[in-house]
């Protein structure tokens, strides 16, 4: 099965592997991989599969987190370029190789795009059925089966996952995540703010959220920066952070969310980041600033034929 999943999805050098050739490296996998991610970001789909595939040749001793990691990639980028075919035989050979409960749902997801529906209610129960005490995996499911208008069908992956045992900080936090879900944030805050008080910072951040829903804005900006101050948000946080503000038409707040995100070492996210800037700097006004990171991004994207007709507009302005 292994030697499957190498021929299907990475097509790995035999003859290095016969050989023991010991040319390629650990870096150079990881570099082939990273340029892969950047030419995701920059809209590369086409050169991205073939920098993955090249990620994947690099490996001679077998199918580690690594490759299964780049695999992962390898699929998002052949869906993105219009190979879906390629990207469901990518997932497939993850589900044959070790029944991966997350190729199971993003094949189903695949499948929910294209219209095979019941292809992908298979995959949401094939997902569960390989990893049943995966809370992000039963909330990932809620929000697919939501946003395809099967929310009844979702609420009942929330239900089962409520039933999840365990009562550590973490089986606290994403219970609260899941009873907000539910739209009962009474107790999802009782859970949250259980999981902070046992040391779970990320949770101070779903309180920002269900706060922020709920209309109580102060309370939404406290927690949110005391999650902000644990040191532990990512880009992605951050990102999310500075929608919700801007939605809320905390424009100043989102900006400066969105440009600490922007600083931080790792920023997988940085292309949807700008953007988002670029938006809060034009509703607050600021054309000045929103031309300034524009110029940074036609630069730096120069395959957006979007951004280049607003960048237009900023010169305007």
């Amino acid at each position: 099965m292994k030697k499957k999943l190498v021929l299907a999805c990475a097509s790995v050098m035999i003859a290095a592997m016969l050989t023991g050739c010991g040319n390629t490296t650990d870096s150079e996998q990881e570099a082939y991989r990273q340029y892969g991610i950047n030419c995701l970001e920059n809209g590369d789909y086409e050169e991205a599969v073939e920098a993955f595939q090249k990620a994947l040749d690099q490996s001679v001793g077998g199918v580690g987190n690594m490759e299964i990691d780049i695999c992962l990639y390898k699929a998002q980028a052949q869906y993105m370029a219009g190979d879906v075919d390629g990207a469901i035989e990518s997932y497939t050979a993850l589900v044959e190789y070790n029944d991966y409960a997350d190729a199971y749902y993003l094949r189903g997801n695949i499948y929910f795009a294209t219209g095979q529906t019941e292809l992908a209610l298979a995959d949401y129960e094939g997902a569960i059925n390989a990893d049943d005490d995966n809370y992000e995996l039963y909330i990932s499911i809620f929000n697919s089966l939501n946003r395809y208008g099967y929310t009844d069908k979702g609420q009942e992956y929330l239900s089962k996952a409520l039933s999840i045992k365990g009562e550590s900080g973490i089986d606290k936090m994403q219970k609260g995540r899941i009873y907000a879900l539910q739209g009962d944030n009474e107790t999802a805050i009782t859970n949250l703010k259980a999981a902070v008080d046992e040391g779970v910072n990320k949770a101070n951040f779903y309180l920002g959220q269900v706060y922020g829903q709920m209309g109580d804005k102060e309370a939404s900006s406290t927690y949110f920066q005391a999650y902000i101050d644990s040191g532990e948000a990512d880009s992605y946080d951050l990102c999310e952070m500075g929608e919700l503000q801007m939605n809320s038409g905390e424009y100043d707040t989102a900006i400066s969310f969105f440009t600490a995100a922007m600083a931080l070492e790792n920023v997988p996210n940085m292309q949807k980041l700008m953007k988002d800037c670029i938006i809060a700097y034009e509703y607050a006004g600021d054309f000045a600033s929103a031309r300034n990171i524009m110029e940074e991004y036609v630069e730096t994207y120069p395959n957006d034929t979007t951004a280049k007709d607003e960048y237009t507009f900023l010169m305007t302005r």
